[in-house]
């Protein structure tokens, strides 16, 4: 049987601010690592040139030859 625990609001305030803030530092960590990354830089800069010269693609095409709806 399921026991009903009564828990202040206060808490649950900051347990969400807690999660706000993991998530916030998730965010900064992911984009910190990828910057260091050397291969990612490259591969963004490259697909920066050729977006730049003109060498695209339609969405609708890449989503066909991944199989994505």
């Amino acid at each position: 049987m399921a026991e009903t625990v009564e828990v202040p609001v206060s808490l649950l305030k900051k347990l969400v601010e807690a999660a706000r803030t993991f998530d916030e530092l998730e965010d900064e960590l992911e984009d910190y690592l990828l910057a260091k990354d050397s291969k990612f830089i490259a591969r963004m800069r490259q697909a920066r040139t050729e977006h730049l010269s003109g060498k695209v693609r339609l969405l609708s095409e890449l989503k066909a030859e991944h199989c994505i709806e």
